[in-house]
Parts: structure tokens; C-alpha cells; sequence
């Protein structure tokens, strides 16, 4: 073999090694930027995140499937964890009862999956959707049910389009009265306790090709960008209220009390 010869294999060699390497920093970065989609949230009367509608965009006649995934940590039992509406009759519902994850679907269609999840460490939750079935996954174990979901699930009315993206860890307090909470399918899920914790990893994916939506949050309230639990410091407040720890120090929450006043104190 020639040293020209060989020189020109070498450089085709180091050519293809770079590519692949491009390659791989291009798949990599792609999941890492999946994994720190993530909020910290105080649970605060308001606390929420939205995220952007979860669409499905297959055609008639066209065998689908659409998923959710994220990870969770919290030590509240009992809240809302996750909510999507369409404006109609369908939406999903993920809830802690008792530190059970459980998926409520229209028509009273429930799941349940996992057990002591408010134990403060992380949990996969994953939520899967087709045309005949409903699969709720946490810490890879799996719940089913055969229901019939309508293609139009996830895909918002035009008139409220703007309404119902995905909420993480509460609903706004808007949807408590008037016309929004006319506008909820579920509006039981308006007044559920709001969720006290982090939620990471959101992901969104389609299932009439390969397409995974990213997603990034759109907007929020009683997200944190701290970590330090003010609560264990200092805890003022009274009459078995709840204590949340936020950016700005605790706070007494009296939602579910007798009582108000900063401290939960007056009756």
C-alpha cells in the first residue's frame, strides 16, 4: 500500500470517526435538554405550571397513541398533580390519594398505580393513550384499562384554545369560579390541593411516526427557584395548617382550615 493511499484511507477514517461523533454529541444534547424540563413548586394557593397543549396531529383512520412522562418528588399525599382539558367532555386527570398515583379519564374511567409516593424521593410516572386503551405506568409498574378515547382528546376547542394547556401541580385560581370553571370537564379538579414538590423530565410524544415533542414551560406561579425548606427552619403556622416553604419564607396556607390570618389563627 502506498503512503499517498494510505494517507487518503486514514483521513476518510478520521472523517467518518468525526461524523459519528457529531453525531452522537447531536443525539446526546438532545437528551439532556429533555431532562432539565423541570419546575419546583411551593404549593401555594396559585401554585401552577403550564406547559403547551398536548396535541395529537395523526390523521382519520390512522392507528395512534400519544404518552406522557415525567418524574416527580413530594411528600404531600394528597393533590393534583397533572391536569389537560379539551374544552368538550375528555380530559386527564393525575392526582396523589393517599400517596397513589391515580389517572381519572371522562366517564368516571379510573386507574390507580403505586403506593406511598409522597415519601420524598423520585418516581416515573408515565401516562399512555390510545384509541382503546388507557395505561398508567409509575416506577414501571403498569395499570390498564380498555376504554374508548376520543381522537379529539387532547386537542383544544378553537374558542378556548388558549385555556387548556397542561397544568402541572394546580390549576390558576382563576379557574375556581366564573366562566372558567364552567369551562373545565373536571371541575372538581379545580379545588384540589395543589401539589408541593418538583416535577422533571416533562416530555410529550406522538405516536403516528417517531416525533417526541419537547416542551418547555409557558408560564407559572409558585415556582421556585430555591431549594431551602423555610418550613423546617420556622414553622408559625396554627390549627394543623400546612406550612409551605417558598422564595420569600413560609407560608401559612388556610384552604383547609377554619381559620385565616397570616398565621391561620383567627377564627
Amino acid at each position: 500500500m502506498s503512503v499517498a493511499f494510505r494517507a487518503e484511507v486514514d483521513m476518510r477514517s478520521a472523517s467518518s470517526q468525526a461524523e459519528a461523533v457529531a453525531k452522537l454529541v447531536l443525539a446526546t444534547s438532545a437528551m439532556l435538554f429533555t431532562s432539565v424540563v423541570g419546575v419546583l413548586l411551593d404549593g401555594s394557593p396559585n401554585s401552577h405550571a403550564r406547559f403547551p397543549a398536548w396535541i395529537r396531529r395523526c390523521g382519520a383512520n390512522v392507528n395512534w397513541s400519544v404518552t406522557l412522562n415525567f418524574d416527580m418528588e413530594t411528600r404531600r399525599s394528597d393533590c393534583l398533580v397533572l391536569y389537560a382539558d379539551n374544552g368538550l367532555q375528555e380530559f386527564v386527570e393525575v392526582r396523589l390519594v393517599r400517596g397513589t398515583a391515580r389517572l381519572r379519564l371522562g366517564a368516571g374511567r379510573t386507574l390507580a398505580a403505586g403506593s406511598g409516593l409522597n415519601d420524598g424521593r423520585t418516581h416515573a410516572v408515565a401516562v399512555r393513550l390510545t384509541d382503546q386503551l388507557a395505561t398508567l405506568t409509575v416506577d414501571r409498574s403498569s395499570q390498564s384499562l380498555t376504554v374508548h378515547v376520543s381522537p379529539t382528546l387532547v386537542l383544544p376547542t378553537v374558542a378556548t384554545s388558549a385555556n387548556f394547556s397542561v397544568y402541572v401541580g394546580g390549576l390558576p385560581a382563576e379557574f375556581r369560579s366564573g366562566q372558567h370553571l364552567e369551562w373545565l370537564a373536571a371541575p372538581s379538579a379545580a379545588f384540589e390541593p395543589a401539589f408541593v414538590g418538583s416535577i422533571r423530565n416533562v416530555a410529550y410524544a406522538t405516536r403516528c411516526g417517531d416525533d417526541v415533542e419537547v416542551v418547555r414551560m409557558m408560564s407559572g406561579s409558585g415556582v421556585r427557584s430555591g431549594v431551602d425548606d423555610s418550613c423546617a427552619d420556622y414553622d408559625p403556622c396554627q390549627n394543623s395548617a400546612p406550612c409551605l416553604s417558598t422564595d420569600e419564607g413560609p407560608l401559612c396556607d388556610c384552604s383547609f382550615t377554619d381559620y385565616v390570618g397570616p398565621f391561620c389563627d383567627l377564627g
